[in-house]
């Protein structure tokens, strides 16, 4: 469904049409669902309510044009869900608690993350991301299991 102000809105059950670039997690969805945008070349933002809590396995893996995330209640970000993600540059997650293998593998153009509430960074969950240079974690870091950091 298609807001008033350019965004889409996702629901969980349609894929997004092509030549969507906004996308906004509708208020009844507490997962993005995995491989639910895989692939999609459109898309440059995403934002999500506070009660999404989990993106699952490669939700957006290989989204090429995917520049700004912005998941204020977001906990849990699994496996590969934005590996591959060339263009993301700006990630807001200030509640995100588990950082899956591979999360955020392979996005070249990242730079920097805050991340005060991580509390375990999984295997290769930043690899091959050569810009990043400055990673914030706060109080509450358990573990980086080895190799999670470039």
């Amino acid at each position: 469904m298609m807001a008033a102000n350019g965004w889409y809105i996702y629901n969980g059950l349609e894929a997004v049409p092509p030549g969507v670039t906004r996308v906004r997690i509708d208020e009844s969805l507490t997962v993005i669902p995995a491989l639910a945008f895989e692939g999609n070349c459109n898309i440059e933002e995403l934002e999500c309510h506070d009660l999404v809590k989990t993106v699952e396995r490669s939700a957006f893996y290989n989204c090429p044009s995917l520049r700004l995330v912005i998941m204020p209640g977001v906990e849990v970000v699994e496996d590969c869900a934005f590996g591959d993600c060339k263009a993301l540059t700006v990630v807001e997650c200030d509640k995100l608690e588990r950082i899956g293998g591979g999360a955020f593998s392979w996005c070249k153009s990242l730079t920097s993350i805050n991340l005060p509430s991580a509390k375990i960074v999984e295997y290769i969950a930043f690899c091959d991301c050569h810009a990043l240079t400055n990673i914030k974690f706060g109080d509450k870091l358990e573990s980086i299991i080895r190799g999670g950091i470039p």
